[in-house]
């Protein structure tokens, strides 16, 4: 498909929600499109989704399949609930929401299918089962942990640390301008971009150990264990660059046209008397430093804090 209804591949892949298009002409329901964010969803590539066509997307169920042929008989608009399987985040419960496309007058020729998370999060593999907090206890927009479980969380893998003389890493991200970004395309667009940059962030952090949470409005954090403090340094410009590369078009951002994310850490083997909240402080303490070097002429701060 090279385009439908004047929308273009290109144009489609900008979207900021996870998409993929059906073409309805062929018997297989070939899946002819798929966003890159669809993928990044997934936790695969588009040309498996592509290649594995519509039982990729809404799994190998004969009696979904038909009702699937006759809503686009129909011509209909209709959404499935469909349970996606990832190597890192587990299984969970995903909505696609098929909506027709027409190339002309008539019946439509392709759909599309929006694909919205419903609850990313499975409990960590190494807690016991007695001890796993209920699916709830994720963050409702993002899917990822809740800030609340997150702080249980570290305050454990910190004492496991601080006892077994383990080293751990705390990283702070900010989307930057996110309300101007609100003012411009609306809150529900900015709620697209938290979304899109919570699983950027939960992809670039993909061990078992390793954490991500949203604190609130744009602002994430993330936690891993085994990190020296320049694998620390290193991995929070990486991931800030990711967020970067998703090229999610913001043109009032204040580092180019795209939206970016402001990032801080703090990197520590625990002593007896350090605690949580002062790791903590040190990683917010990193993130405003480097907001504050991005803000001065060159030369003029100290850059302590790492940033895309």
């Amino acid at each position: 498909m090279t385009e439908v209804d004047g929308l273009a591949e290109a144009q489609l892949d900008q979207l900021p929600g996870a998409v993929a298009v059906v073409d309805v002409r062929t018997a297989a329901l070939a899946v002819v499109f798929v966003s890159q964010a669809l993928a990044e969803l997934r936790g695969t590539t588009t040309q498996a989704i592509q290649g594995a066509g519509i039982l990729g997307l809404v799994g190998d169920d004969e009696a979904r399949l038909e009702a699937l042929r006759r809503a686009f008989d129909a011509g209909d608009t209709l959404t499935l609930r469909v349970a996606v399987a990832d190597a890192v985040r587990g299984t969970f419960p995903a909505d696609l929401r098929f909506e027709p496309l027409h190339a002309s007058q008539g019946a439509p020729t392709h759909y599309a299918a929006f694909h919205e998370q419903v609850g990313i999060g499975t409990p960590r593999a190494d807690a016991e089962p007695a001890a796993r907090p209920p699916v709830s206890r994720d963050d409702r927009l993002t899917g990822l942990r809740h800030i609340d479980l997150f702080h249980e969380f570290f305050r454990r893998d910190f004492a496991i640390a601080q006892r077994e003389g383990r080293a751990l890493a705390l990283f702070v991200f900010d989307i930057d301008a996110l309300g101007v970004y609100n003012d411009t395309f609306g809150r529900l667009a900015g709620d697209t971009v938290i979304r899109r940059v919570g699983r950027s962030l939960l992809a670039g952090l993909r061990r078992a150990s390793d954490l991500v949470a949203r604190v609130e409005g744009g602002r994430f954090v993330g936690l891993a264990a085994g990190m020296d403090a320049e694998h620390a340094q290193a991995h929070a410009t990486a991931l800030a660059a990711r967020v970067r590369e998703l090229h999610l078009h913001h043109p009032r951002s204040p580092s180019g046209r795209v939206v970016t994310v402001s990032a801080g850490y703090a990197q520590a083997t625990p002593g007896p008397e350090d605690t949580p909240e002062t790791m903590l402080r040190d990683a917010l303490r990193s993130l405003e430093s480097g907001r504050v070097a991005r803000s001065q002429p060159a030369g003029a701060g100290d850059g302590a804090s790492p940033s895309e």
